[in-house]
């Protein structure tokens, strides 16, 4: 341990005072630490931190892995973003990653394995899910914890706080940029080191030249032996068509490319980024500012919230009939809400903000607990709130997701309330543990279909058209749900289309028009029409899965789809 303190010191004597001589380097590693002991010039011990040889002395190796990786990238990807082949090149990231680690001789640590246990998970949910929104943040939320899974691996035993962590994340980001060069600059490397014997490198050189040669002289060919046949003239032209707008200039061609080549620098980047070990040095801390600082103004803020969550306790928590002019209930609550909801975020980062910048002090923590204590009561108004007005206008998935934020906020406060008390608190493996489990709880938990289950739990069948047709604009997470009710027709427009198998009206065939214009009102208040639209375009959609990209929530759709129509 003592070694280790030493060792965090930028620069000390050798020990016994004695002196290397002018100019004269001497290295030595430092285990557990990603760091060189470099001696120089009369004994100023510094410590430097070299690249990571790994990638340049196994360029075959990662060279082959990052191509088969980027084939199965494409494979994954094509046409194809949310099926059964996302958890599969989830693992198969995990596993290039892991075969990195091993290469570089970096043992896996026990306390980072949650990381890739979240990442697989986040996989299978998305395979679970059409909801766009959950997919987005499922695939931020796989690259976030890869990325500080290898740094963890990569840099491990470095305490950096959760500002530091950020930093870091976005520093290994931009590193990212200048080494989409780093296969080029490895390969050329390999070659040189062990390049053919010198009379292979000659016929080598030659062959080249003579292709070169070559080229003009078969399109002068061509062009004359296409002039004197028109059969051979045909049948060229008919090549070069189809190389050229099949193969060449082709949509699909130019996609797979697209994604091999994303694959390939995506994951060789990245790890060839790791390699660099240049994460900025954080042993040096400026010292701390004056607590007074932050007492004076923390103090205005709280005298503020505190006559604030007095007047929640006693009006809004006691039902209280003071309300505004004009106001419902309903309205009240709604009224304030996200206004509260950023005051919430903003006490988390401004108790973050005083613990990182300002000294210790027994005041500015009691302050801190007093500001973390009225942001709960805060985040009750608010939950409060919300449930209030669900319970008069009914659920939405935006009004679900506040919800979920607002518990996951109020668990992070309390790690926030820890590190108060208790500044060595891991706080960013916290938020870290925090965020993932409350999101692949709510990534699991289908969103979606919770809105239908509870809206149609509300109002059955006296659910308004537009209420069923918000319903049926969701993902097809909630078309199980919905098509377990049936209508009858009412008010359909006789001269509109009719689709006998699937038994609607519609109005060219298309029911995206807006609802206020009378033309379409007739055929946009039949339920049934809508309902029997909506599924029989599931059918369309799913029509064409196959096992590449067969998709859970797709297949039960379609499953659902199926018996409502043969219940007719």
């Amino acid at each position: 341990m003592q070694q280790n303190e030493n060792l965090n010191n930028q620069e000390h004597k050798v020990p016994g005072g004695q002196k290397a001589p002018q100019g004269e380097w001497r290295q030595q590693e430092v285990p557990g630490m990603q760091k060189t002991l470099v001696i120089q010039n009369g004994g100023a011990q510094k410590l430097r931190k070299p690249i990571n040889p790994v990638l340049r002395d196994n360029t075959p190796y990662f060279l082959g892995m990052a191509a088969i990786y980027s084939i199965c990238f494409a494979i994954a990807f094509y046409r194809n973003f949310v099926g059964i082949t996302f958890p599969l090149i989830t693992a198969a990231t995990l596993v290039v990653c892991g075969l990195f680690l091993k290469k570089s001789k970096i043992l896996w640590k026990k306390p980072n394995w949650w990381y890739v246990g979240g990442c697989l998970l986040l996989g299978i949910s998305t395979f679970l899910t059409t909801n766009l929104f959950v997919i987005f943040f499922n695939t931020v939320g796989i690259l976030l914890l890869i990325t500080v899974f290898m740094l963890r691996q990569a840099y491990y035993g470095n305490n950096w706080n959760f500002g530091q962590y950020l930093v870091n994340l976005l520093f290994l980001y931009l590193n990212m940029i200048p080494e989409l060069a780093s296969p080029f600059i490895h390969l050329a490397n390999y070659l040189q080191k062990y390049k053919r014997a010198e009379k292979k490198n000659k016929n080598r050189n030659f062959i080249f030249i003579g292709i070169l040669i070559g080229l003009p002289m078969v399109a002068v060919v061509i062009t004359l032996l296409s002039s004197a046949d028109q059969i051979f003239s045909r049948v060229v032209g008919e090549i070069c068509y189809k190389l050229f707008s099949q193969v060449i200039f082709s949509p699909n061609v130019f996609l797979v490319v697209l994604l091999i080549l994303l694959g390939f620098f995506g994951i060789y980047s990245f790890l060839s980024a790791l390699t660099l070990n240049n994460m900025p040095e954080w042993e040096e801390r400026g010292a701390k500012k004056n607590p007074v600082i932050a007492i004076t103004f923390l103090s205005m803020i709280t005298a503020v919230y505190v006559v604030f969550c007095a007047i929640q306790l006693i009006f809004l928590f006691t039902g209280g009939l003071l309300l505004p002019e004009g106001y419902t209930y309903a309205e009240y609550a709604h009224q304030g809400f996200f206004q509260l909801l950023f005051v919430c975020i903003f006490n988390l980062v401004l108790v973050l903000f005083c613990l990182a910048i300002f000294e210790e002090n027994k005041i500015l923590k009691t302050m801190l607990l007093l500001c973390s204590g009225c942001t709960y009561i805060m985040i009750a108004s608010s939950i409060f709130r919300m449930v209030l007005y669900i319970s008069t206008y009914h659920l939405s998935f935006l009004r679900l997701l506040v919800l979920w934020f607002l518990g996951m906020l109020s668990v992070l406060m309390a790690g926030v309330i820890i590190t108060v008390l208790k500044p060595k608190f891991d706080l960013f493996r916290y938020c870290m543990m925090v965020v993932t489990i409350f999101y692949v709880t709510f990534s699991f938990c289908k969103p979606d279909a919770i809105v239908a289950e509870y809206n149609f739990a509300k109002m059955g069948q006296e659910i308004s058209f537009h209420d069923l047709e918000y319903l049926t604009r969701l993902s097809m997470d909630a078309a199980p749900v919905w098509s377990r009710y049936q209508f009858p027709h009412k008010n359909c427009n006789r001269q509109n289309t009719y689709v006998k198998e699937y038994d609607y009206y519609v109005y060219e065939g298309n029911w995206f028009y807006g609802t206020d214009d009378a033309r379409y009102s007739k055929v946009q208040c039949c339920k049934r029409c809508l309902l029997n639209y909506r599924l029989h375009m599931i059918l369309e959609k799913t029509k064409d899965m196959d096992a590449r990209t067969f998709h859970c929530s797709k297949y039960l759709a379609k499953k659902a789809a199926k018996k409502y129509f043969s219940s007719y």
